[in-house]
């Protein structure tokens, strides 16, 4: 990681908060937004590999307790790089923040990518865990903590075989206690809850917008369920094309790069 981020890793300041990206490649943009490990870097195979054909750019989460400082980020990300239009691809937690930006922003999206992700619209009943969830961060010792964490991401990686299992597990391990501060747990958790509360994301918000939805999902991942489709077709007012990660998990991403890769390349095409 630290290789990488020497290499590709840039800072903008927004509102006062420093916010760390990443810039590589060269072709047509693609907006990555990483899941709720926070740091881009932790999937350097996957991003250099998507940037043989794309100019990739990546941000990390600054520990902030707002969607607004997200949007805002991501707005001066793209501005600063003088990019006008991406391919917005979202994994796990960071499919809900690319719903929340297609809403915010969507005429700077050509392309909505959704990957292990669900439909924001349908996540109400889950404010008062992510209240919850961020009370808690607050107030549990850092290393209870972070063992509790480590335990329920764990679980993402129970249907992979032994070798990818042990590979994420370990990647977990090291971002939770090297990268991550409780900081960025109570933000994962308010951010979760000020989307759902927001309302931002509504069918509404996507009438204007005609850009093609796409929806990656591994047959092996406890995340995703069959009732997503047709709950994504109302928000967003036709059905996605499903594109299967077949039995590569949850976070093909880190286990798989460049088969996931292909199959993004294939979606791109």
């Amino acid at each position: 990681m630290e290789r990488f981020t020497r290499r590709y890793g840039n800072q903008v300041e927004v509102q006062g908060i420093q916010w760390s990206y990443y810039r590589l490649g060269a072709g047509t943009p693609v907006l990555w937004l990483t899941g709720g490990l926070r740091r881009a870097a932790a999937a350097s195979a996957f991003l250099e590999s998507l940037a043989r054909h794309h100019t990739v750019i990546a941000p990390d989460y600054a520990p902030v307790p707002s969607i607004a400082e997200f949007m805002a980020a991501f707005d001066e990300i793209l501005r600063r790089e003088s990019v006008d239009a991406v391919t917005l691809v979202g994994q796990s937690y960071g499919g809900m923040l690319a719903q929340a930006y297609l809403a915010h922003r969507p005429q700077a999206v050509t392309r909505l990518v959704l990957s292990s992700s669900g439909p924001v619209a349908y996540a109400r009943r889950w404010v008062p865990a992510a209240k919850l969830g961020s009370l808690l961060a607050r107030v549990l010792p850092e290393r209870l903590l972070k063992k509790l964490l480590a335990a329920g991401l764990a679980r993402l990686a129970r249907p992979l075989p032994q070798q990818e299992r042990a590979q994420m597990s370990e990647v977990i391990r090291i971002l939770l206690h090297e990268k991550l501060s409780r900081a960025d747990v109570v933000s994962h958790f308010a951010v979760a809850a000020d989307v759902i509360r927001s309302g931002m994301v509504e069918p509404a918000a996507f009438r204007g917008w005609h850009g093609d939805v796409v929806v990656l999902s591994a047959e092996n991942d406890p995340t995703q369920r069959d009732r997503d489709m047709p709950k994504y077709e109302w928000l967003f007012g036709r059905r996605p094309q499903l594109v299967s990660l077949g039995q590569l998990g949850h976070a093909a991403v880190l286990t798989a790069p460049d088969r996931y890769v292909e199959l993004l390349e294939g979606i791109f095409e």
